[in-house]
């Protein structure tokens, strides 16, 4: 039997107690009235009797009273007890919810981490030679689950989408000309597109100068952990610039973001569990670099 479902049963019970009270009142008292009556009508017709000053013995009315009287103060009683352990259980409901709601915080927090690269995990990085970066992806369309989850509205939908075709389109802009460069073709390069064109230069760099390519993606690295000035990384480094930019593309978009929705929901937007992107992560083979 459930909290509430016990609540009802002794509510039940206190009024059925005080009903039945209420009634052996209402009995009792005709009976006393009627006892009367008879009474009278037998001392006018015989008089007293030697017994008459005697111990009648207990009272039904009074005992059947008593014991209604500690019925209901037992049920007030239960109740009390119940109510309290209702209380109680509601406190450790509330706990156990607020938990529940800290750790889907903290698992966010965690996430949003792993693609949100920070300064200090940049120097780990740069000192690695390992270059990793989020890129919104093409298309958001995300469901009413995901929306949820991001802590965003629906009206908030068409500015990400903006947002993120925008950052991309600039970056790509950047990057075409170095990968028509690479692979020997504008077409083939709009073929592969943003998302596989950084590997094509790559490859392509490593090619001729591997040593070159190690130096660049760590000097990438240092530019983003605060170590060095963008203009260190030549403008005409294929590695170098494709990767300065693309390492920016997530960042452009939330602060395209930032100015319509504010930051916390532009970064969840951007980084959050959930949201529309993929990580990528190019490790250098050169110069003792760790995988």
């Amino acid at each position: 039997m459930s909290m509430r479902e016990q609540l009802f049963a002794l509510g039940g019970c206190a009024v059925g107690a005080a009903v039945a009270y209420g009634s052996t009142r209402w009995v009792g008292a005709h009976s006393d009235a009627a006892l009367r009556g008879d009474a009278s009508a037998n001392a006018t017709e015989v008089g007293r009797g030697p017994d008459d000053d005697g111990d009648a013995g207990v009272d039904p009315t009074m005992a059947a009273n008593e014991n209604l009287t500690q019925s209901l103060r037992e049920c007030s009683q239960k109740l009390a007890r119940l109510a309290d352990d209702k209380a109680q259980l509601e406190q450790e409901l509330d706990a156990e919810r607020t938990s529940e709601v800290d750790a889907s915080r903290a698992a966010q927090a965690r996430r949003m981490a792993r693609r949100n690269v920070s300064q200090d995990d940049w120097k780990q990085l740069a000192s690695a030679g390992t270059i990793r970066y989020l890129l919104p992806c093409a298309s958001f369309n995300p469901s009413p689950e995901v929306i949820d989850r991001l802590g965003l509205a629906p009206r908030d939908v068409p500015a990400i989408q903006s947002a993120f075709a925008a950052a991309r389109g600039s970056a790509w802009a950047q990057i075409r000309p170095l990968c028509a460069t690479a692979t020997g073709s504008t077409t083939t390069a709009d073929r592969l597109g943003l998302d596989s064109c950084p590997q094509v230069i790559l490859d392509a760099a490593r090619a001729t100068n591997p040593a070159a390519a190690d130096s660049a993606m760590r000097a990438v690295g240092a530019v983003k952990a605060g170590m060095a000035d963008p203009s260190a990384i030549p403008a005409d480094d294929p590695v170098g610039a494709t990767f300065l930019v693309l390492t920016g593309v997530a960042r452009d978009a939330e602060n395209q973001l930032t100015s319509v929705m504010g930051p916390d929901d532009a970064r969840a937007a951007v980084f959050g569990n959930g949201s529309c992107g993929h990580t990528s992560e190019f490790i250098s083979p050169g110069r003792g670099s760790q995988p």
